[in-house]
């Protein structure tokens, strides 16, 4: 293990924690509501039979697989995320497998936009959205994003830029097609609050697996920057000079990873900040530690600041980031590496400053 500093939070709380009834939560983010509130989204998988009071996180043949049920659940804080409501249902499970993936993005008129992908089967996953004017107490029918086919999004990833075009990032297979190991990389774009929306020109993608799960920052230049996961034991980069309408061939960048997926995001001093499993495989695992990185030139270069999570017995992934303030809320998936599929959720606050000692 490379010997960085392990950066100390302010705050810290299992937010989702295994239990037999809920043996799996993952995919999450936290989204500012009215009044100061913040909202809790992830989902969370639950038993599709009568809970089984031997089971235990350690089981690997009734480990709690992508596909198995699942919903999007929330939890409501007012006090900055130090503690948090019951849980309740945001988004239920009406299709063949499962629901999940959630983005929420507020729009013009305050409405609030609320994006997922529900896995059908095998060969389909479309996206959906719903919108809501009464800061998620009611929603609008379900309308499909994508045309039927394969996709996918990523938690937390949809963006909007400074012209107002929102980006949700996405991927799927070639034509939109479920194939094995090949992945291509794209968004869904709209000028209108998605009211109409169109997809990218053309894919991005990469030798092995392919890219997926694409992660996207506006420059301050009004460029676009994409990072992406591959098999290639390295993070990979695109740009698009067009909004997102195309974007260049992915080329590897300097910044070890596995099978996993890096997010960047910026934060309020301007910065952009990058978190990702800094370890090379060209495989889904190691999945640790889950390590912080700073660029001061719009991600033309990176400082690695240190780890958010070490441990080596513990998978620490899928990372969602909320500013607040001075504030970072920080949230990912963790599990013992000697569990099976299933997951908890950690949230850690740390000042923002804390990034730049």
């Amino acid at each position: 293990m490379p010997d960085r500093p392990l950066i100390i939070p302010k705050h810290a709380q299992t937010l989702c924690p295994w239990t037999p009834e809920n043996t799996r939560h993952d995919h999450q983010l936290i989204f500012p509501l009215s009044n100061d509130r913040l909202m809790h989204v992830w989902s969370e998988y639950y038993a599709n039979r009568p809970s089984d009071p031997f089971r235990t996180q350690y089981d690997t043949d009734r480990g709690t697989h992508d596909e198995f049920p699942c919903q999007l659940s929330g939890k409501i804080s007012t006090d900055q995320g130090r503690t948090w409501s019951t849980k309740f249902t945001l988004q239920e499970n009406i299709w063949g497998r499962n629901v999940k993936h959630p983005n929420m993005m507020r729009l013009k008129n305050n409405d609030i936009l609320f994006t997922f992908t529900a896995w059908e089967s095998d060969q389909y996953r479309n996206v959906y959205m719903k919108r809501s004017s009464d800061e998620c107490e009611t929603w609008s029918d379900i309308v499909q994003l994508s045309e039927p086919g394969w996709y996918c999004t990523n938690n937390d990833h949809i963006v909007r830029l400074s012209s107002g075009r929102i980006l949700l990032p996405s991927h799927g297979g070639p034509g939109f097609r479920y194939v094995k190991g090949d992945l291509h990389s794209f968004v869904f774009y709209s000028d209108d609050e998605f009211e109409t929306w169109h997809l990218s020109d053309n894919t991005m993608t990469a030798p092995g697996r392919g890219a997926h799960e694409p992660s996207i920052i506006e420059q301050k230049n009004g460029r676009l920057l994409c990072l992406l996961r591959t098999t290639q034991k390295c993070i990979y980069k695109a740009y698009s000079d067009d909004q997102g309408t195309t974007w260049t061939t992915p080329e590897p960048i300097d910044l070890p990873a596995p099978d996993a997926p890096p997010l960047v995001t910026r934060m309020p001093t301007g910065d952009l900040l990058l978190l990702w499993n800094c370890v090379a495989s060209d495989r889904n695992w190691p999945r640790t530690p889950l390590t912080a990185a700073v660029s001061k030139d719009d991600g033309e270069s990176w400082e690695i600041v240190g780890d958010i999570d070490n441990r080596t017995d513990h998978d620490a992934a899928y990372a969602a980031v909320h500013y607040q303030n001075d504030e970072a809320l920080i949230t990912y998936y963790t599990r013992g590496t000697d569990w099976a599929r299933d997951t908890e959720i950690m949230l850690k606050i740390y000042d923002v400053d804390t990034f730049y000692r």
